[in-house]
């Protein structure tokens, strides 16, 4: 069955580097060939920063007492509050912090992120953008540590690191909090390096000259495709890891299941938008690329695959060990899922949960962006 053995080596190959290879390969050149950056702390621009809400009742006040906490000079700084036809009270509770540095924009028309986005970059008067979410809280100097890096001519964006808190305790939290402990580390190794693939969107910059307005008509990850469009700009997006933000993780495992859904159909339109960095010649940027978003992206493919071509070949001790380890593993995290719709999750279950869960959201948005289903309005998912 060589055809079955070649597919479930090469599937199996390419899991292993996304998951594994890949933070190994990145650890290794970060220690002999780590970039040297140009760090301004006294240089402090004009800043705005943009936040995208949609009935965000429960958050936005909480957000702007936060905003007014950060220790940066008050006649450099600008908060923009964008709200996407919101429904509840957030137009309600913002309008009670505006003043002459924060600004609330109150759109009658739901049109989803990328348009709020795109409408408050245009208006904004600072050198350098901040996008944050409404849920997203920063450290007093936050945005201090961001701005730092663009005394490096070569620095177009900055990324910050994003802390996941629990909800009292909640084990629920524990598998995605794993992820961003696990993404936080990429994105410092990959700053180390060259640049971020790919922001985060509680918490990162970019010079306001580098903005390129975000297609509305289809959902895209405004922090992926901003991020490589300033990439794609000849300019590095440098990581800081002492510039924070902090956000609950999602309730439950079925909240964090629609979220990455629909940040996965959102993936697969945003791709397009910087094909070009694909292409070998950019070196380490279309490595990063391929290997930490790509191929994890297919990963739900090739895990099928996986499981697929090993059911040709369970006539070798070898094989059938593995065919055991993946069905102990997809059977876990049923009995987790079980468990959770019970109310009663249990913890030593919930990262082959967690694993599970997010392929199998990613194989959906992945399907969800075929038919295009996925809209620019988006469905608030609590967290």
């Amino acid at each position: 069955m060589f055809w079955a053995e070649f597919i479930f080596w090469l599937s199996a190959f390419l899991i292993f580097h996304t998951y594994v290879g890949y933070p190994l390969v990145l650890v290794v050149l970060s220690t002999f060939f780590a970039k040297q950056r140009t760090s301004g702390e006294n240089d402090l621009p004009t800043v705005s920063m943009i936040v995208a809400a949609y009935n965000e009742e429960s958050i936005i006040e909480e957000k702007l007492k936060n905003c007014q906490t950060l220790d940066y000079p008050p006649e450099k700084l600008e908060i923009l509050i964008g709200s996407d036809g919101c429904t509840d009270r957030t137009n309600e509770i913002a309008h009670k912090y505006v003043n002459d540095k924060i600004r609330l924009d109150a759109f009658a028309q739901r049109r989803g992120k990328a348009a709020v986005l795109n409408d408050l970059a245009r208006a904004a008067c600072g050198e350098v953008l901040v996008f944050s979410d409404a849920n997203s809280m920063y450290k007093s100097d936050a945005v201090r540590r961001l701005v730092g890096f663009f005394a490096d001519t070569k620095v177009g964006g900055v990324c910050g690191r994003l802390v996941l808190l629990g909800h009292g305790g909640k084990v629920e939290a524990d598998g995605e909090r794993l992820y961003w402990d696990y993404e936080n580390y990429l994105k410092y190794l990959e700053g180390r390096i060259r640049t971020v693939i790919g922001a985060n969107g509680a918490i990162y910059a970019i010079r306001r000259e580098l903005f390129r307005e975000l297609p509305t008509q289809e959902i895209v990850t405004d922090d992926f495709v901003i991020a490589l469009r300033v990439v794609q700009a000849g300019f590095d997006v440098a990581y800081e890891k002492d510039a924070v933000a902090w956000e609950y993780a999602s309730p439950n495992v079925r909240a964090e299941f629609k979220r990455k859904m629909r940040i996965g159909a959102a993936n697969y339109f945003g791709i397009r938008r910087v094909l070009s960095l694909l292409n070998p010649s950019n070196g380490f940027v279309a490595f990063g690329l391929w290997s930490h978003k790509i191929i994890r992206w297919v990963a739900p493919f090739l895990l099928i695959a996986i499981f697929a071509a090993n059911l040709f070949l369970l006539n070798q001790t070898f094989y059938l060990f593995f065919f055991v380890a993946q069905t102990t593993l997809y059977g876990a995290a049923l009995i987790a899922w079980i468990f959770d719709r019970l109310g009663k999750p249990i913890r030593w279950l919930v990262y082959p949960y967690y694993f599970v869960m997010a392929n199998l959201a990613l194989l959906i948005g992945f399907f969800k962006f075929v038919i295009n289903s996925e809209k620019p309005a988006w469905a608030r998912v609590a967290r």
